[in-house]
C-alpha cells in the first residue's frame, strides 16, 4: 500500500513539475479554404484548394495560406507579411497605422475606395466536428469609381477550441487594420463571441460571383518547429502594398 501511494505521490510531483512546460505548448490550428471556379470578363479562374495553418502563443502568431504568411510579433510591435514566392517580405509597425504606410497608388485607391459593414449575430447554433457554435453574418458594402462589390461572410464560431480569445482578438485587429477594405469593420467584429471555425464569403464584383470556404480541420496543443516566428532567411525587404499588381 505503501508502495503504491508512493509511485502515486511521483506521478503527481512529475505532473506539477511538468505542468508548467506543458503549458507554454502553443496553439496549432489547421485549416483548408475551396474556392469556387469563377468566370469573369471571359478569363476563367478555376477552383482552388488551400491548406492552412496558424501558430499562435502569448504575444506571436504565424499563419500561413499559400503562397502568404503572415507574422505577428507583438513583442516587437512588428507585423510581417512575407510572400514565399518572390521570397520577399514587408514590415509594418504596431499599432498600424495604414495611411502613413501606403504608397502612393494605394493611397490613390483608399480616397476613392467607400466601405461599409454590419455583423449580427443570427441567435442561430449549430454543432460542427465537436464544436458548438454561433452563426453571425456579415455584409460589407464596397464602392469604387461607380463599380460596387457585395461581400457577404456566414461565420460560425465556437468557445470549445480553448483559444485564448483576448489574445485572437489582438492579432485579428492588427490584421483588419491592414486591409483598407475590413479595418472599417473593427468595431463590428466586436460583436463575434468564439473563433471562427466555419467561414463562407461571397463576394461579387463585375457580376461575377465568387464563392469561398474556410475551415477548420483541428485546434491542438503543440511546440512549434524552430523558427516558427523568426523571418526567413534571404529575403528581400519591400514596401507594403495592399493592392499589389497580379
Amino acid at each position: 500500500m505503501k508502495k503504491t501511494f508512493g509511485i502515486a505521490a511521483s506521478l503527481f510531483a512529475l505532473i506539477v513539475f511538468l505542468y508548467p512546460i506543458l503549458a507554454k505548448a502553443d496553439i496549432l490550428v489547421t485549416k483548408k479554404k475551396h474556392t469556387d471556379e469563377v468566370v469573369m470578363m471571359g478569363q476563367v479562374q478555376p477552383a482552388k484548394d488551400e491548406q492552412g495553418i496558424l501558430w499562435m502563443t502569448n504575444d506571436k502568431m504565424r499563419e500561413d495560406t499559400g503562397d502568404t504568411s503572415t507574422l505577428a510579433r507583438l513583442d516587437l510591435n512588428k507585423i510581417y507579411i512575407i510572400n514565399n514566392k518572390d521570397k520577399t517580405y514587408s514590415e509594418i509597425d504596431l499599432p498600424v497605422d495604414i495611411e502613413k504606410i501606403l504608397p502612393a497608388e494605394a493611397q490613390q485607391m483608399l480616397q476613392m475606395m467607400q466601405v461599409t459593414a454590419t455583423v449580427k449575430d443570427t441567435g442561430e447554433t449549430q454543432k460542427i466536428k465537436e464544436w458548438n457554435c454561433n452563426k453571425y453574418l456579415g455584409e460589407i458594402s464596397i464602392s469604387m469609381m461607380g463599380m460596387s462589390m457585395p461581400m457577404t461572410m456566414e461565420l460560425w464560431t465556437s468557445k470549445d477550441p480553448g483559444i485564448d480569445m483576448d489574445i485572437y482578438k489582438k492579432f485579428r485587429d492588427e490584421s483588419l487594420l491592414l486591409s483598407p477594405v475590413f479595418k472599417s469593420m473593427i468595431d463590428e467584429f466586436q460583436k463575434i463571441d468564439g473563433y471562427p471555425v466555419l467561414t463562407k464569403t461571397s463576394v461579387t464584383m463585375m457580376g461575377a460571383e465568387t464563392k469561398s470556404q474556410e475551415e477548420v480541420l483541428s485546434v491542438e496543443k503543440k511546440d512549434p518547429p524552430a523558427g516558427t516566428y523568426d523571418l526567413p532567411q534571404g529575403y528581400t525587404k519591400v514596401a507594403f502594398n495592399p493592392f499589389p499588381r497580379r
